[in-house]
């Protein structure tokens, strides 16, 4: 009977370190989609920096999770789940960092206008469904003098 009894000083406990970096890891990838909604200005422009660290901190999290199982696994379990959890929190880490480093690497479309430069003629649908040309914008009008600038605003997508 006291063989089946197992004492509190000898029962092994949750790693939760390799939980917790999991969920971390998971959590940076997720936050890919944030770049989808419409956030406020300084959002977006942390996402990259979130994206590169959270998945950095979870894989923080899992080698502390791994340590615990080698090195006290009386204590704490998890060796082999740990080790390819380990395996795939490296490979996402990786994968972000080497994304992080090719979108920084994209160049500037070289058939995109410049700010100031002058556009060549155009004639493009306004939000009536009338065509409209560059030239119309600086048209002197008989009631009003001609516009000194035109703001052109490109959409991604369609309507």
């Amino acid at each position: 009977m006291a063989d089946t009894l197992i004492s509190p000083a000898t029962q092994r406990r949750s790693n939760s370190a390799l939980w917790y970096g999991l969920l971390i890891t998971l959590a940076g990838v997720a936050t890919q989609f944030l770049y989808f909604l419409r956030l406020p200005p300084p959002v977006p422009h942390a996402l990259p920096w979130i994206n590169l660290l959270l998945p950095a901190i979870g894989l923080i999290y899992v080698l502390i999770g791994l340590a615990r199982a080698f090195n006290q696994s009386a204590v704490y379990g998890g060796k082999i789940w740990g080790s390819v959890l380990t395996v795939v929190a490296l490979l996402l880490v990786a994968g972000n960092a080497f994304l992080f480093r090719q979108t920084r690497a994209v160049p500037n479309s070289a058939g995109a206008p410049q700010v100031g430069q002058h556009l060549p003629e155009f004639t493009l649908p306004d939000s009536s469904g009338e065509l409209t040309s560059l030239s119309q914008f600086f048209a002197v009008s008989a009631d009003s003098s001609p516009p000194k600038a035109v703001l052109l605003v490109f959409y991604r997508g369609y309507w």
